[in-house]
């Protein structure tokens, strides 16, 4: 229960108390266990002699259940009044029980949501003996104050099966997503856990720029469903570019390799019938031909020597007719293993690049609520730059949203140090630092949120989150 509705519960119950004239009271909202079974459960309690405006922690955890075997279950499961005085004085948490009105709590459609119970009428404080009886008119009375207790604890439970429902949603979504894009599984929840810590972090500054930013509990929401949602546009990306590991597919990689052994056998033929320094020289040129095509085929930075043998490969010619020939590596493969860094051309990093546009066409497809409305807002900026370098909207400084910009740091963190990616190896923390830090002083990345991640350590969760897996697996 949300403590907005125990303090409104605790009120009702006081307005109550007020207009019943006795000293205290419980509200109990009934609940229903995994395994189907119902129980009712302390939410407010008042006991004005014991100046109690709370429930007590030993009975916190109580449970009740929907029967004749206890006075709250049996007006939970008869949904009529129970008046009871008591002549052998109950006493429960050192304060003793004379009369009892206990009554149920419907919804304006009958349904039972919880249980009252009022104690001690006439009671005088310092004086708790001195109490009357409950009549019909305190049950009238009731009547016209409970029912708004039960819209309150029914609006509320809607409200909790929204936020479940809304949760449950962005889980398949992210499911979704990783199941088409297994290499970054977990991305989006790292990210989420990130952003999440830095803004906790942000809200505890004190002094400096970041003082005056306090995210309220929505902000934070939208934080934390925007950084889960931010990459679901992959789903309308190409799954063949998604999941690209080098910069030649496998299929690609064996038509070089077979291409490679045609010229060699075609050259060690021409040698047996005329020897030739030449061939010979073209055979042992070749014989380093697969292992700088698989050096080339790396996304990681291209050595300058790689880059020039390519260019010898590719004269290489393979003797279809006489009048026919196929390079040993066709311009567009030479092109593809000529890529700098990474394993995408121009064309294949522009339809990744899409997905943050899908994310935003998705996600603004969603009735979202008032409080989470700028949600995909702020998922829409988490590639965006400060110096207006980034995608797809190439907004700068302001245009970004806080919470952009702070979700753009926690992005390149995890996307540098994540060790499930067989494409690259992860980058030390230390590293990864590094990295961000010259993006900070390009002024692509603010650099009061870098201070502030570094600072608050915002990082260290990925590093208790990923241990705790370990320790449970």
């Amino acid at each position: 229960m949300t403590p907005n509705l125990q303090e409104l519960l605790t009120t009702i119950l006081n307005s109550l108390i007020d207009l019943c004239r006795c000293d205290g009271g419980a509200v109990y909202v009934l609940r229903q266990k995994p395994n189907g079974t119902q129980v009712l459960t302390f939410e407010a309690m008042v006991t004005r002699s014991k100046g109690l405006q709370s429930v007590p922690k030993k009975v916190q955890r109580m449970e009740f259940k929907v029967d004749e075997f206890t006075i709250v279950g049996k007006t939970a499961k008869t949904r009529r009044f129970v008046n009871q005085t008591f002549t052998d004085h109950i006493e429960v948490l050192d304060y003793k029980t004379r009369n009892l009105l206990s009554g149920p709590l419907l919804t304006p459609r009958g349904e039972l949501v919880g249980v009252v119970q009022l104690i001690n009428k006439g009671a005088v404080p310092g004086k708790p003996e001195q109490t009357v009886e409950f009549d019909a008119h305190d049950e009238s009375l009731f009547r016209s104050v409970a029912g708004h207790a039960a819209l309150a604890i029914e609006n509320s439970f809607l409200l909790q099966e929204q936020e479940g429902l809304l949760q449950g949603f962005v889980d398949a979504f992210v499911t979704a997503v990783e199941a088409r894009d297994p290499v970054t599984s977990g991305h989006s929840k790292r990210v989420a856990d990130l952003s999440m810590e830095l803004a906790y972090a942000v809200n505890r500054e004190t002094t400096g720029a970041l003082a005056a930013i306090k995210f309220s509990d929505e902000q934070l929401r939208e934080i934390q469903y925007s950084a889960m949602l931010h990459d679901i546009g992959k789903v309308s990306v190409n799954e063949s570019v998604l999941n690209k590991e080098k910069k030649l597919y496998a299929h690609e990689l064996d038509q070089i390799r077979l291409r490679l052994e045609l010229i060699k056998s075609q050259l060690r033929y021409a040698d047996t019938q005329a020897s030739s320094i030449d061939i010979r020289r073209q055979l042992v040129r070749l014989e380093k031909a697969w292992t700088e095509i698989n050096i080339a085929n790396e996304p990681t930075v291209l050595p300058e020597d790689v880059s020039v043998a390519l260019s010898e490969l590719g004269k290489f010619q393979l003797q279809l007719t006489e009048s026919e020939t196929l390079p040993l590596l066709t311009e567009d493969e030479i092109k593809r293993l000529s890529i700098k860094r990474g394993s995408l051309t121009d064309a294949e990093r522009r339809e990744i690049e899409k997905h943050v546009t899908f994310t935003y066409e998705i996600l603004r497809k969603i009735p979202w609520s008032r409080g989470l409305r700028d949600v995909p807002k702020i998922a829409y900026c988490h590639h965006e730059r400060m110096d207006g370098s980034g995608y797809p909207q190439r907004l700068r400084l302001d245009e970004i949203p806080m919470q952009g910009r702070l979700m753009a740091i926690c992005d390149i963190y995890d996307a540098l140090t994540a060790d499930d990616r067989p494409y690259k190896r992860a980058l030390s923390h230390q590293r990864a630092i590094e990295i961000i830090e010259m993006d900070v002083k390009a002024q692509k990345l603010d650099q009061n949120l870098f201070r502030c991640f570094l600072d608050s350590k915002s990082y260290e969760i990925v590093r208790k989150i990923s241990a705790k897996g370990k320790k449970a697996a």
